[in-house]
């Protein structure tokens, strides 16, 4: 069994790790709006231009005895703004993503405030391993409340065993939650927990959206075994059923 550790030192430095990551979503966010911001300043000096352009023409041949029907030709064309339209869509696109990976992670952190840092002012102060299922519990409750469009089923039991939280788990455990969300899209997580004295096995059974290339969906697998640790296997890849365990012992 894994060394008992200090829960606050463990919830704080789940709580840098958090706080962390939402801030280099922050940053990106922050470099996405500034390239926006650039496209749209393109393309409003390229109509600005033109309509200009237009107007000074315009100017000119109600003033001049000269024929500007050449000039009017070159002038008919549309400007074409279409590689910065989808610059701009682009953009606005994955901005809006990170806002929702910042929203899911503040609902992380708020559910830790709430769970952790504001009933623990009640206690004594001693240093307190965490049971790992009380804590597992309080996490699932957590991400239903933070993403209520995904139905999420696990039952709570009475059953006891002496495994207790670590960092490696919670890590492990926001890595996958993040990659099966944002990069599987899968609306249906149905987990089973298998309990016993010295160690505890959950299964996360998935419903994954039908992918629109399966080359590139099997490809994820390997993508998201680089970010699990050491707790954490997939069992199963398929187009209909991702299966996902974590064994704490």
């Amino acid at each position: 069994m894994d060394k008992k550790i200090d829960k606050d030192n463990l919830m704080n430095q789940l709580y840098d790790y958090l706080t962390e990551e939402i801030r280099e979503h922050y940053k990106v966010k922050d470099y996405l709006s500034k390239e926006l911001s650039q496209y749209q300043k393109e393309k409003d000096l390229m109509v600005k231009d033109v309509s200009d352009q237009n107007r000074i023409y315009k100017i000119r041949k109600v003033f001049s005895p000269l024929n500007f029907q050449e000039e009017q030709q070159e002038a008919d064309p549309m400007i074409d703004t279409s590689k910065l339209d989808a610059g701009i869509k682009e953009k606005k696109k994955l901005i809006h993503g990170e806002d929702e990976k910042i929203q899911m992670l503040s609902g992380y952190l708020k559910g830790l405030e709430e769970n952790y840092f504001i009933s623990s002012c009640e206690g004594s102060g001693e240093d307190e391993a965490i049971p790992f299922l009380s804590a597992f519990y309080k996490l699932m409750k957590t991400v239903k409340i933070v993403h209520p469009e995904i139905r999420i089923n696990y039952k709570e039991t009475e059953d006891f065993s002496d495994v207790m939280l670590n960092l490696s788990f919670l890590k492990g455990f926001y890595a996958f939650l993040k990659f099966v969300i944002e990069e599987v899209g899968i609306y249906v997580i149905n987990t089973e927990i298998y309990i016993d004295k010295d160690k505890v096995l959950i299964r996360f059974q998935m419903k994954p959206k039908i992918p629109g290339d399966i080359a590139i969906f099997k490809n994820k697998r390997y993508a998201l075994e680089k970010e699990l640790t050491k707790e954490f296997s997939i069992v199963r890849w398929k187009t209909n059923s991702v299966i996902v365990q974590a064994l704490m012992d």
